[in-house]
């Protein structure tokens, strides 16, 4: 908080007190019509190694050149990069800053990410009121839960732009085929480069998957970019493309972020090869030692998952609170049907019923875009399990009547 207004304050004494605070980029004339007085761009920059920037990151830069005022407003988080526990809780806050165009490069130069500026075909008015509106954000406090989905700095960059706009609106015309995907194809799509992010935002997006967001809402940093270059800003009797066609790199790339070869779908596939391996080698008599710690190691993870799910799902705001389909395979009830009544006679039925419902789940994969392979190997790695214990009960009693 105290960060957001040490920069309101900054900016206002750049804006009032400090005409040349920031020089400007290159030699500038002001046309006639005052039309470039102030000029307006959207700024988006590729993906970082940190899980939340790993789509990239989205900003719009205001420019004053002939008051040498040049600012990047962006929807920051509170917490410092690697915050993962802030991050992932769904408590953290966020708000409009804006950081002296320069000082902005820098972090990203720093971090070996490429910044690239696309300008913005307004009106001088929509350009002062755009500005407005950001100023108006910039004075408050962090009080934007940040949401991954639909409070993000793409939303934040789109949203204003449209609210600048006077008696007007913005066409999006004929759309990238991805933006028809529904919302859970669309965020594989985004994050295809990032298996792991990949896979933790499908687990935490839950229903939403199945659903379709607004446009605003479904677009990454560089997926803004390929929607609105196609895009058109109209009114009852004018229509002009949304960028002007001037787009500059203002850095290029040095660092490209490489995702692990062991992705996801090769690890739990490794996982479930090797839980039938073990399971089958408890069959021969052997292996029984290692298959009970391979069972309380299962378990263990299978209650960590679904009490950080249920978290997710109903108290975190991360990805909004829905119904999430993993609490099916992933919840605490079997631990705590197991340690109150494991001993119990009936108790043989639920392994039974269980793999049952862990198998009737894999079935129904292509009705649920969250659904997918990854996931349900882990959910195939657990019915394996479950059924060698249902399959054990009944050997026992045919043993006993022999």
């Amino acid at each position: 908080m105290h960060q957001s207004l040490f920069r309101s304050i900054a900016l206002y004494v750049a804006l009032f007190l400090l005409p040349s605070a920031t020089k400007a980029e290159e030699p500038y004339t002001l046309a006639e019509d005052s039309s470039n007085f102030v000029i307006a761009s959207l700024v988006t920059a590729t993906a970082s190694d940190v899980i939340y920037s790993s789509m990239g990151h989205c900003a719009l830069r205001l420019q004053c050149p002939s008051e040498s005022l040049d600012f990047c407003f962006s929807l920051e988080m509170e917490a410092l990069p690697g915050d993962y526990a802030k991050f992932f809780s769904g408590e953290m806050k966020a708000a409009v800053v804006a950081v002296p165009t320069e000082e902005f490069l820098a972090a990203y130069r720093e971090e070996g990410r490429g910044v690239t500026q696309h300008e913005l075909n307004l009106t001088l008015h929509e350009k002062q009121q755009l500005w407005r509106l950001l100023d108006e954000e910039l004075v408050k406090p962090p009080h934007l839960t940040f949401n991954f989905l639909n409070t993000n700095c793409v939303m934040m960059s789109m949203v204003m732009t449209e609210q600048c706009l006077i008696d007007e609106h913005i066409d999006f015309g004929e759309m990238p085929a991805a933006m028809h995907l529904n919302n859970g194809d669309l965020i594989r799509y985004h994050s295809q480069d990032t298996p792991w992010a990949q896979f933790l935002y499908i687990t935490l997006s839950g229903a939403a998957c199945d659903k379709f967001y607004d446009t605003e809402y479904r677009l990454s940093p560089k997926m803004i970019v390929e929607v609105l270059d196609k895009a058109s800003i109209v009114s009852d009797s004018t229509s002009r493309p949304v960028f002007t066609g001037i787009h500059k790199q203002l850095i290029a790339p040095t660092h490209q972020p490489q995702p692990n070869w062991l992705t996801p779908t090769r690890l739990f596939l490794l996982l479930l090869l090797i839980t039938i391996a073990i399971t089958l080698l408890e069959y021969t008599g052997r292996g029984k030692a290692i298959a009970k710690y391979l069972d309380i190691t299962l378990l263990s993870f299978q209650t960590l998952a679904g009490v950080l799910l249920l978290y997710t799902s109903t108290v975190a705001n991360l990805f909004g609170s829905h119904w999430n389909w993993y609490l099916i395979p992933f919840n605490p009830l079997p631990i705590v049907l197991w340690l109150c009544f494991h001993n119990a006679g009936w108790f043989k039925h639920v392994y039974l019923f269980y793999s049952i419902v862990l198998l009737l789940f894999i079935l129904f994969t292509p009705f649920s875009s969250q659904l997918d392979l990854p996931h349900q190997l882990l959910t195939a790695t657990m019915a394996v399990r479950t059924l060698s214990h249902a399959m054990s009960v009944r050997r026992k009693k045919q043993n006993a009547k022999k």
